[in-house]
């Protein structure tokens, strides 16, 4: 069974993300389009089917999406009182 991640894939072409090329990632096996911004797609699927589509395609850019976890900012007593 594959590992399924998330990827952003940024589009470097001139003008707007080509819609044909939306729809030809949506209908790769095993990929989901999660969010779309402008000329970046936030994707899900398998690394080295995204690969592919972006060097066929070409003027997309894969990276691996990368989550910074928040650091709890609570404030919380050290020890109790006498």
């Amino acid at each position: 069974m594959a590992i399924r991640s998330r990827f952003i894939l940024r589009y470097t072409g001139a003008g707007p993300t080509p819609e044909a090329h939306v729809v030809h990632l949506k209908a790769v096996p095993g990929t989901k389009v999660l969010d779309a911004s402008g000329k970046m797609l936030l994707v899900e699927g398998r690394q080295r089917d995204l690969e592919s589509f972006a060097h066929d395609c070409g003027g997309w850019v894969l990276a691996p999406d990368k989550t910074i976890p928040v650091p709890d900012t609570r404030k919380r007593i050290r020890r109790r009182a006498k």
